[in-house]
């Protein structure tokens, strides 16, 4: 009896410290650099991006950069985000992944910042439907935005830094971390992720000229995540929940090389 009753308790601290501690790692989260095409019925959305979704194994949430045009089959929904003093508004669609009798819903929040040849954009597809979506501005004139999607006090954002180097990389974390340290926004734990164009080792160097380094953890593979070498695609994380568990980045394999120049790279939560 008295071991029926010990089990029964451990059952429910354990059920509660679960609750309690829902964070980023409770989420599987990938990255991919689609290398974009500029038509709705690229076989890279409605093949590889729909694989990489699906079923109960697949990405609860996936950023997605070059993300061309999104699949023909995404219904806007009518949710319209344009953040004021930010000129780069975001639009909400559900893209259903099952069928009209038995339906699996997707939400993609999708920025079309390439108007010309509508390759470069950036799009976040999400299992659950955002709470809040957020745009950050340009670093710089060249640069790209940063855009996000908040589930609870989780928020989830992607990057595609400037080529030759990434230039810009530094400056978009510090962005992210200085908008994330308000007063208002403090409270909320985020998770940066894209391509960075630049070597996970080169930023953190930078990040402690910023003075972050010690502020913020940087997320990467060990094996190249560019088809021809080179740590590119990782993640910036900062975790204020109270319980946590790591997260280990690692490249995914799956996704046939032609479909991009770019390896997906998935984080998961690390078995204790």
């Amino acid at each position: 009896m008295k071991k029926t009753v010990f089990s029964f308790l451990i059952m429910i601290i354990c059920s509660y410290i679960s609750f309690a501690r829902a964070n980023i790692s409770d989420y599987k989260v990938m990255t991919w650099n689609l290398q974009g095409a500029s038509a709705a019925t690229e076989s890279k959305w409605n093949v590889n991006v729909r694989r990489l979704v699906s079923g109960s194994d697949g990405a609860d949430i996936l950023m997605v950069q070059e993300a061309g045009v999104i699949p023909l089959s995404a219904v806007p929904t009518g949710r319209h985000i344009q953040p004021f003093g930010v000129g780069i508004p975001i639009e909400e669609y559900t893209w259903n992944l099952g069928s009209s009798r038995r339906e699996d819903i997707r939400y993609i929040y999708y920025s079309r910042i390439d108007v010309g040849a509508r390759r470069v954009n950036l799009a976040i597809v999400s299992r659950q439907r955002a709470d809040n979506v957020y745009v950050l501005r340009p670093v710089t004139v060249a640069s790209r935005p940063i855009i996000g999607i908040g589930l609870g006090n989780d928020v989830f954002l992607t990057t595609h830094a400037l080529a030759s180097g990434g230039p810009d990389a530094a400056a978009i974390v510090r962005a992210t971390y200085d908008y994330f340290n308000q007063f208002s926004t403090r409270h909320f734990s985020w998770f940066l992720a894209g391509d960075f164009n630049r070597a996970p080792g080169r930023l953190e160097n930078d990040l402690v000229t910023e003075r972050l380094n010690r502020e913020v953890t940087v997320l990467a593979p060990e094996e190249p995540t560019q088809v021809g070498g080179g740590v590119l695609d990782y993640g910036v994380i900062v975790d204020r929940a109270p319980y946590s568990q790591r997260l280990q980045a690692l490249r995914n394999d799956t996704t046939p090389q032609l479909a991009s120049d770019h390896y997906p790279v998935a984080f998961l939560a690390q078995s204790c």
